[in-house]
């Protein structure tokens, strides 16, 4: 059988109560998060890593929230 290459996305969805110094600290302390975690996942599982790591804090529009599976990546 052969291997098929997969891809991973993880999603944190946040409210923050705070201004932007707030969101800043979380963004901040997201990003330190996700470098140890590539670290440790390249190192222990040995998956390679194909876009660096990555935390972008936003305005939120609306109070409805969906399905990972039905967001749409725009850049």
């Amino acid at each position: 059988m052969a291997v098929k290459k997969m891809r991973g996305i993880t999603v944190f969805d946040f409210e923050i109560e705070g201004d932007y110094t707030k969101v800043a600290e979380v963004e901040k302390a997201l990003k330190a998060f996700a470098a140890e975690f590539k670290a440790n996942i390249t190192k222990d599982l040995k998956v390679k890593v194909i876009s660096p790591e990555q935390a972008a804090l936003t305005d939120r529009r609306g109070d409805k929230t969906g399905p990972v599976e039905k967001i749409v990546f725009r850049n």
